[in-house]
């Protein structure tokens, strides 16, 4: 199974957090992929319009897709890791994260089956990346066995 998570707007080159991504990633044995989306300039409604053209072009429609966002299903780490081992032994070939934009994302994609969030607070839309893939990482560790997650 192939993890992709598709995340508006760009880490900078040398930004603390994409190092820190890029630790996670290393770590996970799952294939992992992030794309960078587009952002745009616009105001919000064309924004969040034009944004969501630029995600749905990394979509195949086989794909079991995540929205983030602040609105959704606040998972424990457990559930979440119960979420990725069902859809792994489901025969999923690919599970997609979409991840807004300082503006969020448009609400298409709110009505997804799967809206997950990380709590009701306010975010920055690079950090919810860490914070997505530790709980993969997470994920992996809880399947492993390890200590890791305690």
């Amino acid at each position: 199974m192939e993890i992709k998570i598709i995340s508006l707007g760009k880490f900078k080159s040398s930004n603390a957090l994409k190092e820190i991504f890029s630790d996670y990633k290393k770590r996970i044995n799952i294939e992992l992929k992030l794309v960078e989306a587009r952002t745009y300039n616009f105001e919000k409604k064309k924004k969040l319009l034009y944004e969501k053209n630029e995600i749905v072009k990394h979509l195949s429609k086989d794909d079991c897709i995540v929205t983030l966002d602040k609105s959704g299903k606040d998972l424990s780490s457990q559930k979440f890791f119960e979420f990725l081992s069902a859809k792994m032994n489901s025969g999923i070939k690919r599970i997609c994260f979409l991840i807004g934009s300082e503006e969020g994302i448009d609400d298409y994609f709110k009505n997804n089956q799967y809206v997950f969030s990380f709590g009701n607070k306010t975010w920055p839309h690079l950090l919810i990346r860490i914070m997505l893939i530790e709980q993969i990482y997470r994920s992996s560790q809880i399947m492993k066995g390890t200590s890791y997650h305690k």
